[in-house]
């Protein structure tokens, strides 16, 4: 009888520890999960949590736009599956904003605070929305975007048949590089390469000038030649839309200032089959920079753009007043400037030197999270008001206001009171028209 005991006691030890060893609880071995309840937290054992499921570890923020469509997207998905599929959402982000957000929302989900960001780390990610899709056999198989996980692919997982859902790649600066061509050609005035989107790229952005020296030759006697100095400005980015780089080129123009019709409604789309990598280099001896940008880019999509005037209402920055968070000297620096610039319905925060008319742009977004946040099912009501600025120094900036007022004229008050005097006007303001050829 003992024998017959513990041969059934060998047999379930086995079977559990077989269960055990599974492809993700190899993965999360080792960490302690906190579930979110309410406003405190509770421990989370994903392993009887998710035993016979097909799950979903969806890592979001917030602050993270593309983020909340996505859980849209899954919820949609529980909702097909209540019983089959588990959804485990993991955030790192400001805990009471975070529970807000969750009490708020009624997402059928498992909330998971990750504060350490351990599970970060062992599924390492360059930006989000980032899922982790693993079928009832606890194998994973696919770190992707929530939007391509479907209907059809769950149901396939669920019959037992094999999926393939795109793998999402982790961007590096040196990956985007290597996409461009390699066979570079020595001393050329310009260069403009334009690559399809990478699955995995992440919004970047990287810009830079750097010298060359030249011999210029004008005629075959006498003084003909001379050396000099050309500057080589270069631009490259992954992730972006149309729409974005054409902000690029129009340096000083928010997104709201660009006028199209609805056949272009695409140039301004982030699905992956609207975005690019581009890389564009130019000599300052052909000319304007962003002149030279803007005519490779009406080349490549086959449009016309141009500046117009409209006669609209419109905010002036017409004052920086130098207080504790704004210096415009920047040879002595008492503020640690780290780079930070961050604008949102609720949120100000700018650590950064900036010239004047960034700083009237950053605001007028901040304008148009404000009507996003107050209409948010009303576009119709929206009113997006420019900002332009007729100063012209560079200031550092060390700021942060916050509030969760969708009050535009609550707003005005407070970034006067920071140092940013706005006046309502109306008159003549500069747009950009995108039209096709």
């Amino acid at each position: 009888m003992k024998n017959t005991v513990a041969t059934v006691l060998l047999i379930l030890f086995t079977l559990q520890l077989t269960a055990q060893r599974t492809e993700i609880s190899s993965k999360l071995s080792g960490i302690e999960m906190i579930q979110i309840e309410g406003e405190s937290t509770i421990n989370y054992n994903f392993l009887t949590e998710t035993e016979g499921k097909i799950v979903i570890i969806e890592f979001w923020e917030t602050w993270c736009g593309p983020c909340i469509e996505g859980m849209h997207h899954l919820k949609a998905l529980k909702n097909k599956f209540p019983e089959k599929l588990k959804i485990i959402c993991v955030s790192s982000d400001n805990f009471a904003r975070t529970t807000k957000f969750i009490d708020n929302n009624s997402f059928p989900f498992d909330f998971i605070y990750d504060k350490e960001k351990h599970l970060s780390e062992r599924f390492p990610h360059t930006g989000i929305p980032h899922s982790v899709f693993i079928d009832m056999n606890g194998d994973i198989q696919s770190e992707t975007y929530p939007g391509l996980l479907t209907e059809s692919i769950i149901k396939k997982i669920i019959i037992g048949e094999s999926v393939k859902v795109p793998e999402k790649k982790n961007f590096t600066a040196a990956s985007l590089e290597k996409s461009f061509s390699e066979n570079k050609i020595k001393n050329t005035l310009i260069s403009f390469e334009l690559l399809p989107h990478h699955l995995g790229d992440r919004n970047y952005t990287e810009s830079g000038k750097r010298p060359n020296e030249r011999t210029i030759i004008s005629g075959y006697s006498g003084n003909v030649s001379k050396d000099t100095i050309e500057i080589i400005e270069s631009y490259k980015s992954a992730g972006n839309n149309i729409l974005q780089l054409y902000m690029r080129a129009y340096d000083d123009f928010t997104e709201n200032r660009f006028i199209f019709n609805e056949d272009l409604n695409y140039i301004k789309s982030q699905t992956p089959n609207n975005l690019y990598r581009v890389k564009f280099e130019a000599s300052n001896m052909l000319g304007d920079y962003n002149t030279l940008f803007l005519r490779q880019l009406n080349s490549a999509f086959g449009f016309k753009s141009s500046i117009i005037e409209k006669e609209v209402d419109y905010y002036e920055l017409v004052n920086i007043s130098l207080t504790k968070g704004i210096i415009m000297s920047l040879t002595d620096l008492s503020v640690k400037i780290k780079g930070t610039t961050n604008t949102s319905f609720k949120e100000f925060n700018i650590s950064q030197i900036l010239s004047s008319k960034k700083i009237a742009n950053l605001i007028e977004k901040q304008i148009v999270y404000l009507q996003s946040n107050k209409y948010y099912d009303q576009e119709e009501k929206r009113i997006y008001y420019p900002v332009v600025t007729e100063l012209t120094k560079d200031y550092a900036l060390n700021i942060l206001i916050e509030d969760d007022s969708s009050s535009l004229e609550k707003w005005i008050t407070l970034l006067e009171q920071n140092g940013l005097t706005l006046v309502k006007k109306k008159g003549k303001v500069q747009y950009i028209k995108i039209e096709e050829l």
